[in-house]
């Protein structure tokens, strides 16, 4: 799982990769690999993510598959790396407006104030 996830995000890295990427069943996926009991396969996930939500499109439909969910709750993860990535991909979601309001309403902004002294990162 680990080389599929490293490939998805080599492949999201060229020219028009996100909406090739967003016709397929990528995000569902991707948003259960958030949960992964392997901490390389939450951290990949998420760092894809992050990639797919790199356009308007690509943050929108990432908010509506119901990424922003997960994504918050990794923010407590044991595993530096894994908080990272989830950090990275909130904050490419949080550009628009309803990424912003899901954060606030899952009551995260507390949280995301902690990480402000994550000694780890």
């Amino acid at each position: 799982m680990i080389l599929i996830l490293q490939l998805l995000n080599i492949l999201l890295e060229g020219d028009m990769a996100t909406p090739y990427v967003l016709n397929t069943a990528v995000l569902a996926r991707l948003n259960k690999h958030l949960a992964a009991k392997e901490w390389q396969v939450r951290q990949l996930a998420a760092e894809n993510l992050c990639s797919i939500s790199f356009n308007d499109d690509g943050k929108t439909q990432t908010i509506e598959a119901g990424s922003i969910p997960p994504l918050t709750e990794m923010l407590t993860d044991t595993i530096s790396d894994v908080r990272t990535s989830a950090v990275c991909a909130l904050a490419s979601l949080a550009q628009l407006k309803e990424g912003k309001i899901q954060i606030y309403d899952l009551d995260k902004l507390n949280l995301i104030i902690e990480l402000l002294y994550d000694l780890d990162e």
